[in-house]
């Protein structure tokens, strides 16, 4: 599939089968954000790679709770998030896989610090969908592991203390029809002059 026809396929997926993805794809898929755009060309983002299903959804708990989910706006209803139904209790979907992007601490209050993080996070989600994967990113990684039943997880996966998890990409295979674009909002591209 061409670069520009995976980018107006790709879709943001919350429902996702049991089945597990092969080692080798998501090692294909966390390369695809390994090459990702890096402020200063530092390569100064980390992924840590997680395919445990049971605890990506003791974190999936935590990370909804982590939201307001109060909000009057839908998100979507063909691929409802946590904010479109109450009843939702994993803000990971039930996926079987989680990347988490981390940077380092410092970075955060840089100017694109944070920004790295979620150009990794774009890149894996093509990715995954060229593999025919399915995915949605996800925010709250920070809020998520300062909560106390989490303190300290990273580092004991592997993560150097140094860095902190910015944001999350789920993985999965859909449960159910892939879902159509939905119409581009006018007037959102200005030519000058």
């Amino acid at each position: 599939m061409e670069l520009f026809d995976l980018i107006q396929t790709r879709r943001s997926i919350r429902k996702y089968t049991k089945q597990k993805i092969d080692r080798e794809t998501l090692e294909k898929i966390a390369t695809a954000g390994l090459y990702a755009p890096n402020a200063g060309g530092r390569q100064g983002t980390k992924i840590l790679m997680i395919d445990d299903a049971d605890l990506i959804e003791k974190i999936g708990v935590i990370n909804a709770n982590c939201e307001n989910r109060n909000w009057n706006a839908g998100v979507s209803s063909d691929q409802p998030s946590i904010i479109d139904d109450k009843t939702i209790q994993s803000g990971f979907y039930g996926c079987q896989a989680l990347a988490m992007v981390c940077i380092q601490k410092r970075s955060k209050t840089a100017v694109n610090g944070i920004g790295t993080a979620f150009v990794c996070a774009e890149n894996m989600v093509l990715q995954a969908c060229a593999e025919g994967v399915s995915s949605v990113i996800v925010g709250r990684a920070e809020a998520t592991f300062q909560q106390p039943e989490l303190e300290g997880l990273p580092e004991k996966m592997g993560l150097d203390p140094d860095f902190m998890p910015i944001v999350f990409v789920c993985l999965g295979y859909i449960d159910g029809p892939y879902p159509k674009a939905k119409p581009r909002n006018e007037g959102r591209l200005i030519f000058y002059p």
